[in-house]
């Protein structure tokens, strides 16, 4: 790829500086920053000042005891008084021995050496936004980009160069304009002076954290002086009554200080995309931030792709032209064109995600929503031209580079000596293969993707048929093959609202359809989504009841009208079937699937006779299930081999004092295959039938 024919994007035209000013809304949580800040640094020297009082204290009682008692008895109290005092000092302040350096495994430094255009970029770049350029820069495998440092304590007082971390999953997935965008985002954390108030309050956040949960270290130091006497087990349960006071303490002052942190973070997090939208544009970041979405979205689907391809000892050879394969075919799956980078064109109507209505500003997010940050850069309105080339052409040797990643996301993965590397073809070959293996017919615009087919009287349907003319056309628009997916939505709203009413008592407002409603009001309005719900239901009803009409109509024989109706009443008999088997599923793994946790015995003892209970009932399902010729033709014989053991005995899940973890792997190895055998065979029913719909046209 030639890297040197790239055009540096403009900066929009008209931008006035006075947009990446902190806000108001900025401004104030900078002051509630410095209120929580004041409120720690004083909450802090109190307990100081107590904690250096009780050591004192102690050291003046060990001293006291040794003087007053000369016996080796009154040596070792006054030394374990002597030696707690120490421990307690130690407790309020080693968070500020406590470093938290960046993991830079996953990660690989580049110079300016070896990617000169990449760093003239970042050069340029810094010099529009007004930041200092990075100590180091680091490319990394994912979908991703950030500064960050080894932060101390003492990087609230000292300065310290951050550094640039570019994931190669994100250069894939956008455009020159918008990788200057994303770029300008992350400088943007650190333009300005007042962003250093989110570093302090930051800082302090880990600080109490420290003190309040990082405390394995002490803990070994604590455990080891209690070991020594039994005075000194009695002065360390002392010692450790009064940290617990402490961290009462903190606890409550945690609260604040990390709910003004996040709030900040919110806001620091639009000032950014303010940065980014003066350098480079409101239309580019916006775009950014989609084509991320997509990218993302991609990227995980590939890497659960080749997890799967483990057994079959294959790996690849490079993620990332496979990546931008499955952007492409995500593309298409969605209808969105593409340009000629084989990249989405991204549009103001397109949604990547099914987006809810119901919208909360949680207080306990480091980050607003998409939405909203899309939101805020249109208010800012700046638009700046386009540069339309891959991102790519910023790195020399950019196939070497994807190379290099890809071969390090692989380097901790145990392949057999013998493993094949696949090529981009091959991989096309098998992943398309697998999606039309695994997908409907395009003809229906994804109508019947995961979801059943409503059940409807098959013969009132016929008779109907001779009066109503459906017309394809009209059955297939776009807003009904989404009735699905809204559907999905409204069900998701509810489960939002449900929670409002049930759980979250520190949410006060939410918005619904651009109007702000108070908790209160979240019951009548989870009543309007149900009552459109309902209508959407019965709308999807007559939907599929109306597209059975338009096939059996389409019937040119007599012949083809009983295959027709044949297949229908096929997969509505497995589909009510499948239902049952679903939520004996649900039911059994809702109870099973507490083991995982942390339990008393008696608990244990329940729980696992609960699921025998369970048992008596799904073991004679998997039995009719597996007798069924039907189903029997969808399974593989490790399917087989795992039911047949499964149902060989009645496996005891736990021995006190432990579980059987054999036990318990023939559980899930036996009801995975019975409840993937049911899926496999709807899946493919209802694919022939929609087939043979098809060929009806």
């Amino acid at each position: 790829m030639n890297n040197t024919a790239f055009s540096f994007p403009p900066m929009p035209a008209g931008a006035d500086k006075k947009i990446i000013r902190p806000s108001k809304s900025f401004n104030k949580q900078v002051y509630r920053s410095i209120g929580a800040i004041f409120l720690f640094l004083i909450t802090y020297l109190v307990l100081l000042v107590a904690a250096v009082a009780i050591a004192i204290a102690f050291v003046y009682l060990g001293i006291g005891i040794v003087s007053g008692l000369s016996s080796f008895m009154g040596l070792i109290a006054g030394a374990a008084f002597i030696g707690a005092a120490f421990i307690l000092v130690f407790f309020v302040i080693k968070f500020l021995f406590k470093s938290n350096p960046t993991d830079h495994s996953d990660m690989m430094e580049v110079t300016e050496e070896e990617q000169p255009h990449l760093f003239n970029f970042i050069r340029q770049l810094t010099t529009e936004s007004g930041a200092p350029f990075p100590k180091k820069i680091f490319i990394s495998a994912d979908v991703n980009a950030g500064v960050f440092y080894d932060s101390s304590f003492w990087s609230m007082f000292f300065p310290v160069k951050k550094n640039l971390k570019i994931g190669l999953g994100l250069v894939n997935s956008v455009n020159i304009s918008e990788f200057k965008a994303v770029m300008a985002h992350e400088f943007g954390h650190f333009s300005q002076r007042s962003m250093k108030f989110g570093s302090y309050v930051y800082n302090l956040n880990r600080v109490i954290y420290n003190m309040l949960y990082d405390n394995e270290g002490y803990g070994k130091l604590i455990n080891g002086f209690a070991r020594i006497h039994n005075i000194f087990r009695a002065i360390a349960w002392i010692n450790i009554k009064i940290i617990e006071g402490m961290q009462f303490i903190l606890r409550k002052i945690y609260v604040i200080v990390n709910k003004t942190y996040l709030a900040l973070s919110r806001e620091m997090e639009f000032h950014a995309d303010a940065t980014a939208a003066y350098v480079s544009g409101s239309n580019q970041m916006i775009s950014s931030l989609k084509r991320i979405e997509i990218g993302q979205l991609c990227y995980s689907g590939l890497l659960n792709y080749w997890n799967r391809k483990f057994g079959d000892n294959q790996r690849s050879g490079n993620f990332y032209p496979q990546q931008l394969e499955m952007i492409r075919h995500f593309a298409n799956q969605h209808n969105i064109q593409v340009d000629d980078t084989c990249l989405p064109i991204i549009t103001d109507e397109l949604q990547v995600n099914s987006t809810s209505q119901i919208i909360i500003n949680d207080q306990w997010s480091s980050h607003p929503s998409n939405e909203d940050r899309e939101a805020a850069l249109k208010i800012i309105n700046l638009d700046a031209p386009t540069v339309t080339q891959p991102a790519w052409l910023l790195f020399s040797n950019a196939g070497e580079l994807q190379t290099q990643l890809t071969n390090d996301v692989y380097s901790t993965a145990k392949l057999n000596p013998d493993f094949s590397v696949i090529n981009l073809d091959d991989f096309k070959a098998d992943f398309y293969k697998a999606v039309n293996e695994n997908s409907f017919n395009g003809l229906y615009k994804g109508y019947y993707d995961e979801r059943t087919i409503t059940s409807f009287d098959i013969d009132e349907a016929i008779t109907e048929s001779k009066n109503v003319k459906p017309v394809f056309d009209e059955l297939f628009t776009d807003a009904n093959c989404g009735l699905p997916k809204m559907i999905e939505r409204m069900q998701q709203d509810m489960a939002i609202l449900d929670t409002l009413i049930s759980t979250r008592k520190d949410v006060k407002t939410f918005d619904y359809k651009g109007n702000k409603y108070k908790t209160a009001e979240a019951g009548f309005i989870r009543g309007l989504i149900d009552q459109e719900r309902h209508e959407a239901v019965k709308q999807q009803e007559t939907l599929d009841r109306n597209i059975f009409i338009y096939f059996y109509n389409a019937c040119k024989t007599e012949q083809e009208s009983e295959m027709l109706i044949a297949k229908y009443r096929k997969l509505l008999h497995y589909q009510a079937d499948a239902n049952q088997d679903y939520e004996l599923y649900n039911k059994t793994m809702s109870v099973f699937s507490n083991v995982y946790n942390t339990m008393t015995v008696e608990n244990i003892n329940r729980t696992v006779n609960q699921v025998y209970r369970y048992e008596r009932e799904l073991k004679p399902r998997i039995e009719a299930v597996i007798a069924d010729e039907e189903t029997r033709s969808y399974m593989i014989d490790e399917e087989f081999q795992a039911l047949d053991k499964y149902l060989l005995s009645k496996w005891i899940y736990y021995y006190e004092p432990k579980y059987d973890n054999a036990a318990i792997g023939i559980f899930n190895a036996g009801v995975s295959a019975y409840i993937s055998a049911v899926s496999k065979r709807n899946f493919e029913i209802k694919k022939d039938l929609l087939n043979y719909q098809a060929g009806l046209q």
